[in-house]
């Protein structure tokens, strides 16, 4: 269901959805450049090192990162739409 508002009273959090999308997306594509752009310094530098703690915390750390933005981006924007529905419908 889509739920259009015309009520200017509610404009500011619809706005405020939409930017803060727009703020996830513009911090994934950050974390997926950089990835792309050091991939073959991380596979010179650390996968092909001896592993240790350190190696294995960095790349859990620096992939959760990517994990995080996928996960942030997929799911999490259909939760935050319906919040948002919740919220605009609670205030009728």
């Amino acid at each position: 269901m889509t739920l259009v508002s015309n009520d200017p009273n509610r404009w500011h959090i619809i706005n405020a959805d939409r930017i803060g999308s727009y703020v996830i997306v513009a911090a994934s594509v950050g974390v997926f450049y950089d990835s792309a752009l050091t991939f073959a310094q991380e596979v010179e530098l650390v996968w092909r090192q001896r592993w240790s703690l350190m190696t294995v915390l960095y790349l859990s750390l620096r992939h959760i990162g990517i994990v995080y933005a996928v996960i942030n981006i997929l799911v999490f924007r259909h939760f935050r739409r319906q919040i948002c529905v919740v919220i605009l419908c609670t205030w009728r």
